[in-house]
């Protein structure tokens, strides 16, 4: 970007994964992160189907620095119904690209396997669907490049993978298929801010911190409402909750208790259950004292 000219910027187009050069001053290696990204024929994982998987393995030294990109590895499969015309416009992916092809969720799981952590840009969304398809990345730890940064607290306006990336002074040509937004989710990690910290260190930091899953268990019907105005939703169990992080932590207590009158069921949440779909936990049984009355 231009520093000397406050009125105009220069974007760059991403670095190509297969030409990645380590920044210089980088230490040894630290971890290998499987960055991912998918393309579905929609948003429900236990309807609609994964059409498209793309996987890149980085290795990042203990300051989050991008110090190597393996090859990236995709495909594809042919589901079950045929893929909507709106699908297609929004994936780039028609019916008659996925004919006859199919995942080996093996294979996928091997491959995921060797990494330490995966990582995607909407993990709420990628790990739902692929948790579907490969049961065994349920165990594994998860990092959300969306949510778990602090984007506004970094420099940044919004939260779109797109804009975020224009904002880094970088764009892609191609997208929206899988291996072309891993490539520039690949770049926007290896991003460094103005704290001279990356934004992959900052994902990690923030996918490593303490968090809750706040369960409203005892929530009166006509109180629904408003947890549902302060972020609460229904899970499949039919409990709404509420994932708090640490630095909510005390004013949703307090919110809760002058809503309620006593305190959520507080269930601690690290980087491996904070994004699993909601049918796979069982909320907590609560009992709760009630007063009775006699005539």
């Amino acid at each position: 970007m231009l520093a000397a000219n406050e009125d105009k910027r220069i974007i760059h187009r991403i670095a190509p994964l297969n030409q990645w050069k380590a920044p210089e001053g980088t230490g040894p290696p630290h971890m290998r992160v499987a960055v991912l990204d998918l393309e579905t024929t929609g948003f429900d994982p236990q309807y609609d189907e994964l059409i498209e998987i793309a996987v890149v393995m980085i290795v990042i030294d203990d300051q989050g620095r991008v110090i190597a990109v393996e090859n990236l590895r995709s495909g594809m499969q042919q589901p079950c119904r045929p893929i909507e015309p709106h699908i297609s416009r929004i994936t780039g992916i028609t019916t008659e690209m996925v004919e006859g092809k199919r995942f080996v969720p093996q294979q996928i799981a091997d491959n995921l396997a060797e990494a330490d952590a995966c990582l995607a840009f909407n993990v709420a969304f990628d790990r739902r669907h692929l948790e579907e398809l490969v049961p065994q990345v349920g165990a594994m730890p998860w990092i959300c490049a969306m949510a778990d940064v602090d984007w506004r607290a970094i420099g940044f306006d919004g939260r779109a993978q797109g804009y975020l990336l224009m904002q880094a002074g970088l764009f892609n040509p191609v997208s929206h298929r899988a291996g072309d937004d891993v490539a520039s989710l690949v770049n926007l990690l290896a991003h460094v801010c103005g704290d001279g910290r990356t934004v992959m260190a900052h994902a990690l930091e923030g996918a490593k911190a303490l968090s809750w899953r706040f369960e409203a268990s005892d929530l009166p019907h006509r109180l629904q409402k408003d947890a549902y105005r302060r972020g609460y939703r229904l899970s499949f169990h039919g409990v709404y909750h509420k994932l708090v992080r640490e630095a909510e932590h005390d004013a949703e207590i307090a919110w809760y208790r002058e809503l309620v009158g006593r305190d959520p069921t507080m269930v601690p949440v690290d980087w491996i259950d904070r994004y699993r779909s909601d049918w796979t936990w069982e909320p907590v049984k609560r009992k709760v004292e009630v007063a009775h009355w006699r005539r």
